[in-house]
This record gives C-alpha cells, structure tokens and sequence, in this order.
C-alpha cells in the first residue's frame, strides 16, 4: 500500500468525522468508484462517434460488400494491396 498526503478543507473533514466510516475507508471507496467510472469504453470516444458518421462517396466495387444489406466497404483489410 501507498502512503498518501492529502489536504483537506477543515469543513470537509469535519463531515467526514461524523461519518461511521474512517476517512480512509471513505477515501478508499470514493477513489474506487472514480476509477470504475473513467474505465476507457471504446464505444464512448470521440473516435467511435466520428468513425460511423464517415461515408465513402464513390466506393470503388471491388470493395463492396453485397452479401448485407446496407453498402459497406473494408478498405483496411486491403491495405498492403493499396500501399505495395
């Protein structure tokens, strides 16, 4: 375990001493909760967003799928094709 120095604001700490946990413990949870809600959720990001408002005007048909029923293209796994 770490050791941690931390300031708190004197009103702060006095609500936290009417808790029936210790500071710790209120702490230790309160950091728990912070870092379960930053977890990174590749659908939250703002390359997620941007990457499914992207359309190919013009795509080229050899890259068509036809076998779904919405047009979509995969360029990506024709990459080295493409650069070599």
């Amino acid at each position: 375990m770490n050791l941690v120095t931390l300031e708190i604001p004197d009103q702060l700490m006095s609500q936290l001493q009417q808790q029936k946990d210790s500071v710790q413990t209120v702490l230790l949870k309160a950091l728990e909760e912070y870092l379960a809600k930053q977890q990174s959720n590749i659908t939250k990001t703002q390359t997620w967003e941007l990457c499914g408002s992207l359309e190919i005007p013009l795509p080229e048909s050899q890259f068509i799928n036809n076998q779904s029923s919405e047009l979509s293209t995969n360029y990506a796994e024709h990459i080295d094709e493409i650069l070599y």
